[in-house]
């Protein structure tokens, strides 16, 4: 149970961290002025991929199952805001960003 626990709280930010680096700097070789836009809100968000490969991929390799699990959840997460966009669905795309707030009562 603590492994999924960590899986939700830790690896999964991870993960998320790791790939929105990659996807900026996969634009930034076409753009290099994306960076100039870089808001606190970027960095706060991106400082966990500063982390080190050779301390994380033994964390995801014993985890994997709940990290997977994990992994699955967030991206159904992201489909609904995909399909919020695509469908012009601002009323929904308002209660999932309302949701999330709730985060508010936890994290103070």
């Amino acid at each position: 149970r603590l492994e999924e626990h960590v899986a939700y709280v830790s690896h999964i930010s991870h993960i998320t961290s790791f790939a929105l680096a990659n996807t900026v700097l996969e634009k930034e070789k076409e753009d290099e002025a994306i960076f100039e836009l870089a808001s606190g809100g970027f960095e706060s968000t991106v400082r966990l991929a500063k982390s080190n490969p050779s301390m994380w991929v033994p964390i995801f390799k014993e985890n994997k199952e709940n990290v997977l699990d994990v992994l699955n959840e967030h991206i159904s997460q992201l489909r609904k805001f995909k399909a919020c966009l695509e469908k012009e669905n601002w009323e929904y795309l308002e209660e999932l960003i309302e949701g999330a707030n709730g985060i508010r009562r936890i994290l103070k």
